[in-house]
């Protein structure tokens, strides 16, 4: 749901994989090359919520971020469900380990958002990146039910999907405060997940 946290978990996801380190259980065996594609937030507040995750003696972690203010104008924003903004970019992902779709809401413009054939050119995408060897980590809004807004042809190719979700008597006070329930995990159970 809106404000539960995505962007912060995602971040943490780019930082620890951008520098080799640990997020929550997980920990990246070594440093790999992050593209952060996001649709809302300028460039600047993107920045300040990375260095929010950094110790002060950090080294600058390899993640390169992409706003909507640092695209060029005449190509308009980014539309993921589009082949001519993939082909754009093609230079930056062919350095990046990891791509970061923050948000589907936002990057993945046209069709309808209940129609599952509207939703296939970005999945084509997705397919063409996880066959490089790269991983796509798409973040996605609920909707008013709980689950994932939109056409459920989103999860069919993923491996995994996350859920995060407020725990009971949350208090905004808190902050970012949020359990993950693994709605999809393919391929680890058990203690993995």
């Amino acid at each position: 749901p809106r404000g539960v946290g995505k962007t912060f978990f995602a971040l943490s996801c780019a930082y620890a994989i951008g520098t080799g380190g640990e997020f929550l259980k997980f920990k990246a065996p070594e440093a790999k090359s992050v593209l952060y594609l996001d649709g809302e937030m300028p460039a600047a507040a993107i920045q300040q919520r990375l260095r929010q995750l950094m110790p002060l003696d950090a080294a600058d972690p390899l993640v390169n971020i992409i706003t909507p203010d640092m695209q060029a104008r005449e190509q308009g924003p980014i539309n993921l469900g589009n082949p001519a903004y993939q082909e754009a970019l093609k230079p930056y992902i062919e350095e990046a380990s990891l791509i970061i779709v923050d948000n589907i809401s936002t990057l993945v413009r046209g069709g309808k958002e209940n129609e599952a054939e509207s939703w296939l050119p970005t999945q084509e995408w997705g397919l063409k990146l996880r066959s490089s060897g790269r991983s796509v980590l798409f973040i996605h809004h609920s909707g008013k039910d709980g689950r994932q807004r939109g056409t459920s042809r989103r999860e069919d190719v993923l491996d995994t999907v996350i859920s995060l979700r407020q725990p009971g008597k949350y208090d905004p006070e808190q902050g970012a405060m949020f359990e993950i329930h693994f709605d999809k995990a393919r391929g680890f159970t058990g203690a993995e997940a």
